[in-house]
Formats: C-alpha cells, sequence, structure tokens
C-alpha cells in the first residue's frame, strides 16, 4: 500500500487522504482467508468456499407424516363417520428400523411420526381417525393416495444443490447440511486476531490504576468488536511505548494471528511506538485521512500479515474499527457485505466539526412515524466513549459540509441493533 508517510499536525485538509481512497487501499490489500475443513458445528457463521450438492434422496425413504395406520387408500374410500371401514392390523412399524411388514389388502400397519412407509400402502390414516380393537382397526375417515406420507426426495434430489459456494452458514443452512449427512464442510475461517494496546500509563481493566495510569480500555473494545466479526480475538497485549517491546510482542504471535491491530503510537511524537517500529521499514505505511475522530492511521503487511495502527483515543479506535478494520476481516472472511447497514435519518441535534474532513458522531437512532430520526449522544471530544456507548450508530457528515443542523437529513451507520 502506497500512502504519504507523514501526519500533519493540525485541523486542515492538506495532505490528508479520504476516508474511500484509505478504505480502498486497505480492501485491496486483504486477501480471503485460504479456505479449511471444519467440522459442521464448527462452522458456524463462516462462508462456504464451495457449493455442497445432495448425494442422496432428502428424505433418504418415504415416510409418515402423523401417528397412525399406513393402508392402502382404496381400501378404506368409502369410509364415513357412520360406516367405518374395519381392517385388520398386520403389524407395527418401529422409528429408526425397515419395516417388518408390508401392509395386505384389508390391512393395517401401526405406524409412527416419520416411520418408514411399508410396502403394499400408500396414505396414512390419523390415529385419531380410527378406533384399535381387538386385532383390528375401524377407520372412520376416507383418504386417498400420498395423504399424510412424506416422499422420498421430497427436500433434494442426487445432485441438487443443497447451499451453494459463499453462503455464510447459519442455522438451517447447518441443518440443511447435517440433514444429507454432511460432518464437515470446506469454508473461509476465522482470522485470529493479535490486540496491542500501546502506552507506559495503561493497566489491565479491573486492576487499580495509581495516579496518571488508566485502564486499557482499547483492547477490551477491540477484542468485543472482533467476536461481532465473528473474527477469533486473541489475548491482547500491553506494551510499553518501545519499539522494540512491540517488534517482539508481534513476534511472539506471529505463528498464530492472521491479523495484528495494535491501538496508540501512529502520531508524530519521538516516543510512538509503531512509528519507531515501523516507520523505516516499508512495511507500514503512515497517513492520515481526512476524517474526525481517527485521523492518524497506519497499515501494511507484516510478515505476510495485516496490520493495523490505530490511534490512542477510545473513540477513535471504535470509529477507526468500524470503518477500516470490520470491512477488512470480513472481506478475509469471504464475506460479500463488508459494510454496516445505513439509514437516512432525521436530525434532532445540530452536529458540526471541521469542514475538511470526513464526520462520525455517535447518535441514538430511533423510529418516529414512517421516518428515522437521530440524536447526538454527546460532546465530539475523541476520549470520552460514553458517547459510543449510548449510540446505536455513527452520522456521517461528508468532508465539505461544514455541519448539519436539527431537521436535516444525514446518513447513519447502524452497529447496534435499532430498539423500540
Amino acid at each position: 500500500m502506497t500512502a504519504p508517510r507523514h501526519v500533519h499536525d493540525h485541523d486542515s485538509g492538506e495532505g490528508l487522504i479520504s476516508v474511500e481512497e484509505a478504505r480502498g487501499r486497505i480492501l485491496a490489500s486483504v486477501a480471503v482467508l485460504p479456505s479449511v475443513q471444519l467440522p459442521l458445528r464448527e462452522s458456524h457463521g463462516c462462508v462456504l468456499a464451495g457449493e455442497v450438492t445432495a448425494a442422496d434422496d432428502i428424505p433418504p425413504f418415504t415416510s409418515s407424516a402423523m401417528d397412525g395406520f399406513a393402508v392402502r387408500a382404496r381400501d378404506v374410500a368409502a369410509s364415513t363417520p357412520d360406516r367405518p371401514i374395519a381392517l385388520t392390523i398386520a403389524g407395527e412399524v418401529t422409528m429408526g428400523h425397515r419395516p417388518e411388514v408390508a401392509v395386505p389388502a384389508g390391512g393395517a400397519v401401526r405406524v409412527p411420526t416419520g416411520g418408514v412407509m411399508p410396502e403394499g400402502s400408500d396414505c396414512v390414516v390419523p390415529i385419531e381417525n380410527c378406533l384399535v380393537e381387538e386385532g383390528r382397526v375401524l377407520v372412520f375417515q376416507a383418504s386417498e393416495p400420498g395423504r399424510y406420507v412424506r416422499p422420498a426426495g421430497e427436500d433434494a434430489r442426487p445432485g441438487d444443490v443443497l447451499v451453494p459456494a459463499g453462503r455464510r452458514l447459519l442455522a438451517p443452512d447447518l441443518g440443511l447440511l447435517a440433514t444429507a449427512g454432511r460432518g464437515s464442510v470446506r469454508v473461509h475461517p476465522r482470522p485470529h486476531v493479535a490486540i496491542f494496546s500501546t502506552g507506559d500509563e495503561l493497566v489491565e481493566a479491573g486492576t487499580p490504576a495509581a495516579e496518571g495510569q488508566v485502564p486499557d480500555a482499547n483492547s477490551v473494545t477491540l477484542s468485543g468488536a472482533i467476536r461481532e466479526t465473528g473474527a477469533h480475538p486473541l489475548q491482547p497485549s500491553i506494551v510499553p511505548d518501545d519499539p522494540k517491546s512491540l517488534r517482539e510482542a508481534m513476534r511472539s504471535v506471529s505463528g498464530v494471528a492472521d491479523v495484528l491491530v495494535a491501538s496508540g503510537g501512529v502520531s508524530v511524537g519521538e516516543l510512538d511506538p509503531v512509528r519507531g517500529a515501523f516507520l523505516d521499514s516499508g512495511d507500514v505505511d503512515f497517513y492520515g485521512v481526512a476524517m474526525q475522530p481517527g485521523m492518524p492511521q497506519a497499515f501494511g503487511i507484516v510478515g505476510g500479515k495485516p496490520f493495523f495502527g490505530l490511534p490512542g483515543n477510545p473513540v477513535s479506535v471504535f470509529v477507526s474499527f468500524e470503518v477500516f478494520v470490520r470491512p477488512a476481516l470480513l472481506k478475509m472472511m469471504g464475506r460479500n457485505s463488508l459494510f454496516r447497514p445505513e439509514v437516512t435519518a432525521r436530525l434532532e441535534t445540530d452536529i458540526t466539526g471541521p469542514r475538511e474532513k470526513t464526520q462520525f458522531a455517535g447518535v441514538w437512532v430511533r423510529r418516529k412515524g414512517d421516518e428515522w430520526t437521530a440524536a447526538s449522544t454527546g460532546p465530539r471530544q475523541s476520549n470520552l466513549m460514553s458517547t459510543a456507548s449510548r449510540a446505536n450508530g455513527l452520522a456521517i457528515i461528508p468532508a465539505g459540509v461544514p455541519g448539519l443542523r436539527a431537521g436535516d437529513r444525514c446518513t447513519v451507520m447502524l452497529f447496534r441493533e435499532i430498539e423500540d
């Protein structure tokens, strides 16, 4: 990926690249992970690498759709509630076994729901339309051939496509594949993502923080965001502001990680570890994106693995992940839809910011009558994570627009389900 190496440390748009250009470069640099064979249960949520066809009839045998008696339709054609027809009970079908008896003329075989239809029968009379006496059954309702019978091959025939290539496997797909007798499938796997939080001031969330220290919120945010894509976050690492420590931490996961994500250390400071580790290596590009929050970014291929260097402020990390990392992970998993759903909403509050940058503002979206509305969830500072926690979407104000006023319409990227 070729990009400007230096980030301007001011609010003008000079030297910055657009969100679309940055995202396009990243997506062009990542590839779909090679397919692997996974057990069916482990493949949930993964994208099928090649179509699966039926090898046999589904279902494989003709079965009863009701508890009752398998009979010949012509034997009960004249049955009525007032004039039931008596049939001799010739035997019973046991679930999970081939019938040991056929239905003779004038006879019936008891059959459970899902049981194999015995030879000689062509319909089923439900048990509620029967009265069992000693050695025989009275049938109170006529039936026709095929009534309450599930034919073999009703769901699929040999050679039929069960699940097409490129389908993300969800519960019904897994059920169909299991029905077809498949125990494993070839899919594009979930990437394993290594997370590095850089900063001498960071401590593990939940442990006491001395004055000047702060809990590491970024790795927790990233772990959750990665899980939401379906990918696997590895155990995060807190790395001091030292380029050597970052390089060593990355080497330690080289055998298991498919993607590397670091937060903090991508600005212009002398102690920023990501810059110190990669600025002169040629592996990682440092560039400024015309967006707020999240202007300083880094991306490259390190040891064959995509590397994302994100800003350090928590809201910037969240927005950067949504805009850049999430689509890349989805592409690596073979997903066709890479981006969050968007709606057009009428703003209930003003949203302003630098005209030269695309603005991403946390908003709460809800339905009012026949339209969507969106209200700001708080101030725009990138260290105020509560504004993201209160939001269910990010209002997108394009570069070149100084801001929008209450009543204006705006595109909103949804990252949380809308609750009534």
